[in-house]
């Protein structure tokens, strides 16, 4: 399925002129594996992989699409038009109780030791300065049922405020500070870019991450593939996972050095990327960081927990 990246550039505030990026690691005698991704930083560890020779080394090409959201990319995967994709664990926790068979292959993203993703805002002139004071208040999200609305429930609801009486409302994320200054929304969940955007032109103020409601670790993101495709290549999944460890480890060693390829692979303008808070990878999968959402999301989806182990893909 392919899809024009006009919204992603839109949400990104960038243009961008073609829907995929060009096979990645080109070599006639290399598997080749499909992967859709989004326009955001913590997604960019395959162009890491591949400026640093790690794709070669580790005997893979890479076909790479970039799509807007998470559901179109989850689609696609399940049709067969990619083998591996990109999304939040909330996205994969979600999926897995409702017996989509999707499993994770390798981390990416994670939040510790005071790493900022994205923070819980207000207006710049709002008196809200408590988690009481949201009760019967309007809260934006990114998207209904997803850890924009996940995080800041539990962190209401762990500080002494009650998130059943709050309005949770939909608003995309480019135009969420727009609402805010507005008096449209009264608070959001925002993540980078558009937590510096908005904070720049003066239109929210950070009230809390909130990351202390779920855990003071947690894997915030991950590259997954379907069970059947990830059983029946094994070789091909540790191939891909040892090259997205590689570049999560030289990203966090280069902060500097990642600044020149998020903006050229996302076409994103290099100043604002170098102004935003650098995205923090992981190379090791870490049930005991993944268990914590689970547990948050069976409490507001009410299901029954289940142990992180059932959604990472381990070799037979």
């Amino acid at each position: 399925m392919r899809l024009n990246r006009r919204d992603a550039a839109l949400a990104m505030g960038a243009a961008v002129t073609a829907p995929f990026f060009p096979r990645l690691a080109r070599a006639a005698d290399l598997p080749t594996v499909k992967v859709g991704m989004l326009p955001i930083e913590p997604s960019c560890q395959p162009y890491y992989a591949d400026q640093n020779g790690y794709l070669q080394k580790a005997g893979i090409a890479l076909d790479i699409s970039v799509i807007p959201t998470s559901p179109v990319i989850m689609q696609a995967l399940l049709s067969g038009t990619y083998d591996i994709g990109y999304s939040t664990i909330t996205t994969l926790i979600v999926a897995h109780t409702k017996g989509i068979p999707i499993v994770i292959i390798a981390p990416s993203g994670i939040i510790a030791n005071g790493v900022f993703q994205g923070g819980i805002v207000v207006p710049a002139n709002s008196t809200i300065k408590n988690a009481r004071d949201f009760n019967g208040k309007t809260f934006a999200v990114s998207g209904l049922g997803t850890q924009a609305e996940f995080l800041p429930r539990a962190w209401i609801d762990k500080n002494g405020g009650d998130s059943t009486t709050v309005k949770f409302v939909e608003v995309p994320f480019p135009v969420v500070g727009d609402a805010l200054a507005a008096g449209r929304a009264d608070a959001s969940y925002l993540v980078e870019p558009f937590f510096t955007i908005a904070t720049k032109k003066g239109q929210v103020k950070l009230l809390t991450t909130g990351d202390d409601a779920i855990a003071p670790a947690y894997l915030a993101s991950a590259w997954y593939a379907t069970s059947s495709w990830a059983n029946g290549h094994p070789d091909l999944v540790a191939r891909f996972a040892r090259a997205m460890d590689q570049a999560a480890v030289w990203a966090n060693a280069n902060p500097d050095k990642v600044v020149p390829i998020v903006a050229s692979k996302l076409q994103v303008d290099p100043q604002l990327i170098t102004q935003v808070h650098r995205a923090t990878f992981t190379d090791k999968i870490v049930d005991a960081q993944i268990q914590p959402w689970i547990n948050v999301l069976a409490k507001y989806q009410g299901f029954q927990p289940f142990t992180a182990s059932d959604l990472v893909f381990r070799p037979r």
